[in-house]
């Protein structure tokens, strides 16, 4: 069984970001689909790891 875990303000707002972006960027809305796919790719799994092992070292 999988449990749901709500994400917090952070997560939410990091989203709209996104969000924000794609849409000023490409002049159309993503869908929640399309920023999920996109955020479980290896690519941006990797990069996100990178980046918060880098603000981990200071």
């Amino acid at each position: 069984m999988k449990t749901e875990i709500p994400p917090n303000d952070l997560i939410l707002d990091a989203i709209q970001g996104v969000r924000r972006f794609i849409t000023e960027t490409t002049g159309k809305e993503p869908t929640d689909e399309e920023i999920a796919d996109a955020l479980k790719r290896y690519f941006v799994l990797n990069e996100i790891k990178a980046h918060i092992l880098m603000v981990r070292s200071g």
